[in-house]
């Protein structure tokens, strides 16, 4: 199998238009147990070797169990976190080490939409104000006034009606705050928008309109989304490919419907097993047992071992000695960390 391509260069062939975004090597270290009280503590890496693009209009769903990374990779590709090795390529400029001021200044290309809309919005602000901010931080308008134009343009696009641009959050649904959220992220016309668990904390009747909102303003303003859930079935509703992460490491990585149909490592397999299904004829064999909770001396400890290989059904000897890398199947569009894929 091929392993994954290095780090984009400017000398490198580009037969085909270059991704939006490009992640290579990426790995992520947190502090960890103190070996005593006073001593230093230890260095946990909660991501590891992480690697893929992101097309102009692309949706990449990222799938894992809590605590797997999906919202540290987010986190780490906003810039909001130190990485401890790996290369980060957005639009073409390495953005691997920006100073502060232009980690601010990319905030206008790359934004980010929360999970929890009653916490992400500023109970004392207007939704005026609140949309307004983001204009008035990177100098775009000089007050919320002078927005107002723009807000109310933003609110018609997330199909809420602009006569509520003086009210505040708490007068608002969940999903009308999400939607409230989403029209903020839009104001500067970014080029992607990072989605950390966006309908999670909403009803169930509400995530479809959410979900088919972000779609409709993907086909009409060409946004590339970084989609990070725990539900299978909304990521593959929204997404065009997706990543699977386990414990800090991406062990498969295909377009929807090549993973749904055929998923080739096995902790994809016990995931889409856990996805309910009303109707007995299209569930997929025996649920098998979902794998144990992470210890934090497992991600310490485990040296260069496969992290799954305490759960997998096909483990063999050469999974407890060496971590097989994130590698390309032969003529397929399918990348998996797996030695007996």
């Amino acid at each position: 199998m091929t392993r994954f391509p290095g780090p984009i260069r400017a000398q490198d062939p580009a037969p085909a238009p270059l991704p939006l975004l490009s992640v290579r090597g990426l790995a992520v270290d947190f502090d960890g147990p103190r070996s005593r009280i006073w001593g230093p503590p230890s260095r946990v890496r909660v991501l590891e070797d992480i690697s893929f693009d992101l097309a102009p209009g692309e949706t990449l769903g990222l799938v894992g169990e809590s605590g797997s990374g999906k919202s540290t990779l987010g986190r780490a590709v906003l810039r909001r976190l130190p990485l401890a090795d790996g290369r980060i390529v957005f639009d073409g400029r390495d953005i691997t080490h920006l100073p502060l001021a232009e980690r601010r200044a990319l905030s206008r290309d790359i934004q980010m939409v929360f999970q929890d809309p009653y916490t992400s919005l500023n109970p004392r602000m207007t939704v005026l104000e609140l949309i307004a901010e983001p204009l008035i931080v990177h100098g775009l308008a000089p007050g919320p006034e002078a927005a107002r134009d723009r807000v109310a343009e933003l609110l018609r696009l997330v199909n809420l009606p602009p006569e509520n641009i003086d009210r505040f959050p708490h007068g608002f649904s969940g999903g009308q705050r999400q939607r409230i959220g989403i029209a903020r992220a839009l104001a500067l016309r970014p080029k992607l928008i990072i989605a950390d668990e966006p309908v999670s904390a909403l009803d169930v009747s509400v995530r479809a309109q959410v979900v088919n909102l972000m779609q409709d303003l993907q086909q009409e303003l060409g946004i590339s989304y970084l989609f990070v859930a725990h539900d299978l079935s909304i990521v593959r509703h929204i997404s065009h490919r997706i990543a699977i992460l386990h414990r800090g490491r991406m062990v498969e990585m295909a377009d929807c419907d090549t993973l749904y149909d055929s998923p080739a490592h096995p902790y994809t397999s016990t995931l889409l097993q856990a996805v309910p299904e009303p109707d007995p004829r299209h569930r997929r064999g025996t649920p098998t047992a979902p794998p144990p909770a992470p210890r934090m001396a497992d991600l310490v400890m485990e040296g260069g071992a496969c992290r799954y290989c305490r759960s997998c059904p096909k483990v063999a000897d050469r999974c407890h000695a060496e971590a097989p890398a994130l590698a390309r199947q032969p003529g397929r569009d399918r990348w998996v960390a797996c030695w007996e894929a």
